[in-house]
C-alpha cells in the first residue's frame, strides 16, 4: 500500500507542471485573443472615424509647465476623464454598455480642487468638470461594468479599483468601483497637460490624452510600433487602469520607458512581488517571462522581459526612424 501511494505521489508531482503549463498556454491563448479584438477595434474605429480613437479625453488633473498659467492648448478646459477604450465599445460588441453612457457627462470625479487636491494645477488651469457626478448621470454604474475583452485570465489580482479612493476612484464614497483593463494604449508616462500635442514627433507615441494618431501618422511601420500594451491589476505606485476612466497619472502604458515585467520596488521598501508592478504606466503580465502587445496593424506579440530597452523604446515611438524588425 505504501508503495502504491508513494507511486502516485510521483505520478501526481510529474503530472502537475504539465497540467498548470496546459492551462497557462490556454490562458495565454484567450489573452491573445482579447488584445487580437482590441486591434480589430482599433482598424473599425479608424475606418469610420479617420483616426485611431484619442488615449484619453480632457484629464483635468494634469501638470503645466509655464509661468502665467494660461495655456488653454495645454490645459483641459472641460474635465471628462474618459480613457479612449470607452470610444471602442461599439466595436467590441458592446453598443448597449456604450449607449447607456452619457457622453456629456463625465466619466470620473478627479480634478484639482475636487478630488485631486495635490495635482499642482494653479486655479486658472483646473477646468470645469463636465456636468452631474458620475453616480447620478449613471455612468458611474457603467464604469464599474468588468468586461472580458479587457481582463486576461492569468491575472489573479483585483479587478476592481476602491470606491473610496479621491485619486483612483470613480467618485469618493459613491460604492462604486472602477473596473480595471489589463490592456492600455501605449504613450508617454508624462502627465502634463496635453503631453501627447507638444510632445517631440520623433519619440511621440501612438496615444496620450486628446491624441489624434492617423495610419498615415506611424512613419515606423504599423507592424513595427505597438499600440496597446498588456499591464497587471496590481501597481504599487499609482493604480491599474480602468477601462472606461483616466485616474491620477493614468496615462497610459510606457513600453519604452520601463520595459517589461518591473516588480523591484524602491530600495525603502522590502521583497519585490511578482504580478505587482513597481509603477504607473509599467507594462507586465502574469505570463510566464514576459507579455503580450499588439502592434498597430493589429497583430499580436509576446514580447519577452528581457528584450532591450533600446529595441522597446523603438517599438514605442511611432516617428523615431529606427531600423527594426517586427517581432
Amino acid at each position: 500500500m505504501l508503495v502504491v501511494i508513494a507511486i502516485i505521489g510521483i505520478l501526481i508531482a510529474l503530472l502537475l507542471p504539465a497540467v498548470q503549463a496546459a492551462r497557462e498556454a490556454a490562458r495565454a491563448t484567450q489573452c491573445t485573443n482579447n488584445l487580437k479584438q482590441i486591434g480589430v477595434a482599433l482598424h473599425n474605429y479608424h475606418s469610420a472615424h479617420k483616426s485611431f480613437p484619442p488615449g484619453g479625453i480632457d484629464y483635468g488633473w494634469c501638470s503645466w509647465s509655464g509661468s502665467d498659467g494660461n495655456h488653454p492648448e495645454w490645459c483641459s478646459e472641460m474635465v471628462m476623464n474618459k480613457n479612449g477604450l470607452l470610444k471602442l465599445l461599439p466595436y467590441l460588441e458592446q453598443q448597449p454598455l456604450y449607449d447607456q453612457f452619457d457622453h456629456e457627462q463625465r466619466a470620473a470625479n478627479m480634478m484639482k480642487g475636487n478630488n485631486c487636491s495635490s495635482c499642482g494645477l494653479p486655479n486658472d488651469a483646473q477646468g470645469i468638470a463636465a456636468g452631474n457626478p458620475p453616480s447620478v448621470s449613471g455612468n458611474a454604474a457603467v464604469m464599474a461594468t468588468r468586461l472580458e475583452v479587457f481582463s486576461c485570465p492569468s491575472d489573479t489580482g483585483d479587478p476592481f479599483l476602491s470606491s473610496t479612493s479621491t485619486h483612483y476612484g470613480i467618485e469618493s464614497g459613491s460604492g462604486y468601483k472602477g473596473a480595471k483593463t489589463n490592456y492600455d494604449f501605449s504613450a508617454s508616462s508624462s502627465f502634463k497637460c496635453n503631453d501627447w500635442k507638444r510632445h517631440n514627433p520623433r519619440t511621440r507615441r501612438m496615444f496620450g490624452e486628446n491624441s489624434r494618431t492617423r495610419i498615415a501618422d506611424v512613419g515606423d511601420g504599423t507592424s513595427c510600433t505597438v499600440a496597446v500594451c498588456e499591464t497587471c491589476y496590481d501597481v504599487w505606485n499609482g493604480r491599474c487602469p480602468p477601462w472606461g476612466y483616466r485616474g491620477w497619472v493614468m496615462v497610459g502604458i510606457d513600453l519604452g520607458t520601463y520595459g517589461i515585467n518591473r516588480w523591484e520596488w524602491p530600495p525603502y521598501l522590502p521583497y519585490p512581488r511578482r504580478g505587482r508592478l513597481r509603477s504607473w504606466a509599467h507594462s507586465g503580465s502574469l505570463h510566464p517571462g514576459g507579455a503580450h502587445f499588439c502592434f498597430a496593424d493589429g497583430s499580436v506579440h509576446f514580447l519577452m522581459e528581457t528584450t532591450d530597452l533600446v529595441l522597446l523604446r523603438a517599438y514605442s515611438t511611432m516617428a523615431g526612424k529606427e531600423t527594426v524588425q517586427t517581432p
